[in-house]
């Protein structure tokens, strides 16, 4: 089957996300207008299908972990509250999310009320994906119809390694049980694993290496191109990290709020602090006593 996209979600303007510049919020948004026009299911790319799909229901979906649905396969009815609740709430690209913590919540109304709001794009990775999908279905009561864990997501994302590695077949063979439906890859993080440390190809005898001879693909005949990292030289310049280190010492400081502002990563605003804190006693030299 196919189709024109915009006749689903129009592709301009395309949501990106302002630090990463990831289109994800717009395909999360464009899987949510498909579902209210269509009968079909959202699939990601990422998931292999290892058993049929073979649902007689119209609510597909599952739990990742303990608290979280991911998205990755979202099946709703037209009529479905979840996805009017979603649909509704993402027509302000700027609301704050009753799903965020307190303290969250309240920097955002902060920022608000002083006439700045926080536009989807610049909010925390992963705002319009598993974490609203999974607020709106507890909320209306629609989460009954979660598969678990197994169904979906036998292999977790912090493990997602262990498909490419054969040493843990074991492992990997009792997480597929025979509930298991579809096993996703996680390939924003699998890929740039498998071409910088795997030479493009998966172990002998692993998951994906099985998979792959089962489906007669050659790796080699389409290697996974380097992660192409955006330049940012104020990342290396000691006075940006040092700026960033300060800032985030100050009593009250928001780690979200920098990154937000500065178009840095959480763990770059943690270093540039931890670099403050651990050289601090060499910044000043005590006075020499006459």
């Amino acid at each position: 089957m196919a189709g024109d996209a915009a006749d689903i979600y129009p592709g301009e303007p395309l949501l990106r996300h302002a630090r990463t510049g990831s289109p994800a919020i717009h395909a999360d948004m464009w899987r949510l207008h498909m579902l209210a026009k269509t009968d079909a299911i959202w699939v990601d790319v990422d998931m292999y299908c290892y058993r049929p799909f073979d649902f007689k229901k119209p609510h597909v979906y599952g739990w990742e972990k303990p608290g979280l649905i991911c998205n990755a396969v979202l099946g709703l009815p037209k009529d479905s509250p979840t996805l009017h609740g979603l649909l509704e709430f993402f027509e302000d690209k700027y609301a704050i999310a009753p799903w965020l913590n307190q303290g969250q919540q309240a920097e955002l109304q902060v920022e608000k009320d002083a006439g700045n709001p926080v536009h989807m794009c610049e909010q925390n990775w992963g705002f319009t994906g598993p974490a609203s999908v999974t607020y709106f279905l507890i909320k209306t009561g629609e989460v009954v119809h979660a598969e678990p864990e197994e169904v979906f997501y036998p292999i977790g994302f912090p493990d997602r390694n262990k498909m490419i590695l054969s040493k843990f077949n074991d492992w990997v063979d009792e997480h597929l049980t025979p509930r298991t439906r579809g096993v996703h890859f996680w390939a924003r993080r699998m890929k740039p694993r498998l071409e910088e440390q795997e030479n493009n190809t998966p172990r002998r005898g692993s998951l994906l290496d099985k998979l792959i001879k089962k489906h007669g693909i050659d790796p080699a005949a389409a290697p996974i191109p380097a992660k192409k990292k955006p330049v940012d030289d104020k990342l290396a310049d000691p006075a940006f990290q040092a700026m960033i280190g300060l800032e985030a010492l100050k009593d009250g400081a928001s780690i979200d709020k920098l990154c937000r502002e500065h178009l840095v990563e959480k763990q770059f605003v943690k270093q540039c602090r931890q670099t403050i804190i651990e050289r601090a006693s060499t910044l000043f030299t005590p006075p020499t006593k006459n």
